[in-house]
């Protein structure tokens, strides 16, 4: 097939409705977080694969698209944003005053295992809140990421809110070393229910059944506030319960802001342990099958590319916003196309564009019309 024809897997070319759709999701969320005082960054396209592989991990960097400078050094396409953010903080912003509020949208290219319609180039649109380590940094992330869905005027949105360290404490109080550690997460993160329950009957005969049953059906369900005092009751260990004590606090915290209907706490949430530090969230709309952003406070991260420091931050999904956005609201009147003022060509030339110069100098929107057949 010709290669005129043909585009490369997981690439995807947009047109008419599907611009503008975007174009309005991207400027809706830059428009929140500047509200919230956060600072555009725009970052560079590719750079060092020792960089990805500092901020990502190495399995994770391993699916970048790479290749080699002139000069010999092994570059990459950025898979992410983050890493990039983390290493500017570090090296160029460290005598700015804390907290370093930056925002950013853009482009990132991963290779993953081929599917039917597995993309390979996404949008990201997001934030980074650096140099506070407190809940203050963790509420004002997911509510910036609430306004965002809300702006837009998505209804149904769910954000959902763990923490790394429920997980941590209970494989900690266990005993487990790493490989039983990594089967236990693969487990919860795929409500594997069955199979979690003959494991942990397998490899931690000493929980008692019932307590085993209990903590088997609390990760397979997302809840509100009684998720939480469930959870108090499994496993009583120090590092879970302040995990679930620090969510307690944000739950309280967003109810008495009139927004838990959007909320909830997910406990069988144990994607990217090894990254995140403290909160994780996901967030979901309806009829979309996977999560279309999330993020956590990651805490060591910066620590990578110079001195640690604290940092909280969430990305979204363009593809997602605007999936999402033309199933709810296909006829949104902000996405609309703007009618022109059409100029004809059957004038003097200069009479013809002074007339859509004058135009534009009103802000109109000007298209010459065809040229009329004598």
């Amino acid at each position: 097939m010709s290669s005129l024809t043909k585009i490369p897997s997981g690439v995807q070319y947009f047109f008419d409705d599907e611009v503008r759709r975007r174009r309005y999701v991207e400027e809706t969320a830059l428009g929140v977080f500047k509200g919230w005082s956060f600072d555009e960054i725009i970052l560079p396209m590719f750079d060092y694969q020792d960089l990805f592989s500092r901020g990502m991990g190495v399995d994770k960097a391993d699916r970048t698209y790479r290749f080699v400078d002139r000069d010999g050094s092994l570059l990459a396409l950025r898979p992410e944003l983050t890493s990039l953010v983390a290493r500017t903080v570090a090296t160029r912003f460290r005598r700015k005053p804390r907290p370093v509020r930056l925002c950013y949208s853009g482009e990132v290219f991963r290779y993953d295992e081929p599917t039917q319609r597995a993309a390979r180039e996404f949008h990201q649109i997001g934030l980074e809140h650096i140099g506070e380590p407190g809940i203050i940094a963790d509420l004002e992330v997911v509510l910036i990421a609430a306004e965002v869905l809300t702006t837009l005027g998505l209804s149904g949105f769910r954000i959902a809110l763990s923490h790394v360290n429920f997980f941590h404490g209970i494989a900690d109080h266990l005993g487990f070393a790493a490989a039983e550690r990594s089967m236990l997460r693969e487990l919860i993160d795929r409500r594997n229910i069955l199979n979690l329950d003959q494991y942990l009957s397998l490899r931690a005969p000493q929980i008692d059944p019932e307590q085993r049953n209990r903590f088997c059906q609390l990760i397979r369900l997302a809840g509100k506030a009684e998720s939480l005092d469930l959870a108090r009751q499994i496993f009583a260990n120090p590092q879970s319960l302040g995990a679930i004590d620090h969510l307690t606090r944000l739950h309280k915290a967003i109810g008495e802001l009139e927004l838990a209907e959007s909320f909830t706490i997910d406990l069988g949430e144990a994607a990217d342990l090894d990254y995140y530090t403290g909160l994780t969230f996901r967030i979901y709309v309806p009829d979309l099958g996977s999560a279309i952003g999330g993020g956590g406070r990651y805490d060591n991260l910066i620590g990578n590319f110079g001195d640690p420091e604290p940092a909280v931050g969430f990305s979204l999904s363009l593809d997602g916003l605007a999936a999402a956005l033309a199933l709810q609201l296909p006829f949104h009147p902000q996405q609309a196309v703007e009618s022109a003022e059409i100029v004809e060509q059957n004038e003097l030339l200069s009479q013809c564009f002074r007339r859509a110069r004058d135009l534009r100098k009103l802000k109109r929107k000007v298209k010459i019309g065809a040229q009329q057949q004598a």
